[in-house]
């Protein structure tokens, strides 16, 4: 559905967070070594205007399965996209950094998600890659989303063969049961979403998304009966 895909095809292009010369000061007093360094207290106010700046600019959309998220972010994560506990010292990368869902951000977990193994790269800030073809997931600030993806009988995700699609799709187990409801919900076409998650339940062979789409036609009956 062409209204779907617009809504869903945003990019973070162009559009990494302009970190101020205070914020600046306090990083080069700060150097991150280990990933727990993500808790200090210093970082606080950095955080939180990286988490407002990255949920607007992706239309409070999630980096990879694009439900709705919060305007501000809160309550997602601050997705490290490749892994502070793989590159602690990457983690205020401005490139390396975008908001996510809970669940894209716990089954990605500590991955690696470059096409090398990390080692293969240096340690300090300016080694973190720019260039897309460095990365085997979706990198929202390198890639364009419907390149990777589409959505097929209205409202299903479903990765492009020979993308990173497949990769980012396993990864962030994007067959989830609410990225449909959200998709739906996003299009207010509940009670017609019955009948299409019925039709493809019928075709889908794989036990894991067939699991899924009947709990996604679970719900959603139960929010048509009780409305």
């Amino acid at each position: 559905m062409a209204k779907l895909d617009k809504i869903l095809d945003y990019s973070l292009k162009g559009k990494t967070y302009p970190v101020k010369n205070a914020e600046q000061a306090i990083l080069n007093a700060n150097p991150t070594y280990l990933k727990d360094d993500w808790e200090k207290s210093c970082f606080k106010n950095l955080k939180s205007n990286v988490r407002k700046h990255y949920a607007r600019r992706q239309n409070r959309k999630c980096a990879y399965c694009r439900i709705t998220i919060s305007p501000d972010g809160s309550g997602n994560a601050i997705e490290h996209i490749v892994p502070r506990i793989k590159k602690p010292q990457w983690m205020f990368v401005q490139h390396n950094l975008s908001i996510a869902c809970i669940n894209c951000n716990s089954s990605k977990g500590v991955e690696n998600t470059m096409m090398q193994h990390e080692n293969n790269y240096g340690h300090s800030p300016n080694h973190c890659p720019t260039d897309t073809n460095e990365f085997k997931i979706f990198n929202p600030h390198f890639d364009k989303w419907s390149d990777h993806f589409e959505i097929q009988d209205e409202f299903f995700l479903v990765p492009k063969p020979n993308t990173k699609g497949p990769d980012t799709y396993k990864l962030c187990n994007l067959h989830r049961y609410i990225i449909v409801l959200d998709y739906i919900d996003e299009l207010n076409v509940r009670k017609k979403s019955f009948k299409s998650i019925t039709k493809r339940l019928r075709k889908e062979k794989r036990p894991h998304v067939k699991e899924q789409l009947e709990l996604a036609k679970e719900s959603i009956l139960e929010m048509i009966e009780n409305n």
